[in-house]
């Protein structure tokens, strides 16, 4: 499954200006839901929190996090992503403020699938130059665009 085609446009939003992590992930769910993929926003927003809170951060370094969680609050599998115009404390391992991010959401029974997209999604991520034109994209859909390229580059599928 390519993580290009879990993302969706109204998904996408760029050089937010929020500085607490809680309306972080209250922002990437409401991308969710507008795209259909999340059901129960409140439910999944509180596994989400569930997951950064007991679970250890998503922050993977480089400004860069990953929040997830499998919830009955999501229909399908899908990503949204945000940009941060300032970076926000995620307890990233090199204390690097996060100013990219990717939520990942999976129905219940999607385990397998879901380390399959946080796989991909982490291979994506750690070429520096996909992150950059990311963080400098101009529109949702040229984000969108960014790691579609980058994908049929490098796994062809």
């Amino acid at each position: 499954m390519k993580v290009s085609e879990l993302m969706d446009p109204a998904g996408v939003r760029l050089y937010a200006n929020i500085k607490e992590a809680a309306d972080v992930l209250g922002i990437l769910v409401e991308l969710q839901e507008q795209t259909g993929a999340i059901t129960n926003g409140t439910a999944y927003y509180n596994a989400v929190c569930q997951r950064e809170n007991f679970g250890g951060t998503t922050a993977i370094g480089d400004g860069i996090a990953l929040p997830h969680a499998c919830n009955a609050g999501v229909s399908a599998p899908s990503i949204s992503a945000l940009t941060l115009r300032h970076g926000v404390d995620w307890g990233a391992p090199d204390g690097r403020a996060v100013d990219l991010l990717f939520m990942i959401a999976v129905p219940p029974g999607s385990e397998s699938l879901h380390l399959q997209i946080l796989a991909r999604l982490v291979n994506l991520v750690s070429r520096s130059s996909l992150v950059d034109a990311l963080r400098h994209a101009s529109s949702p859909e040229r984000f969108i665009e960014l790691i579609a390229k980058t994908e049929n580059a490098c796994f062809g599928d």
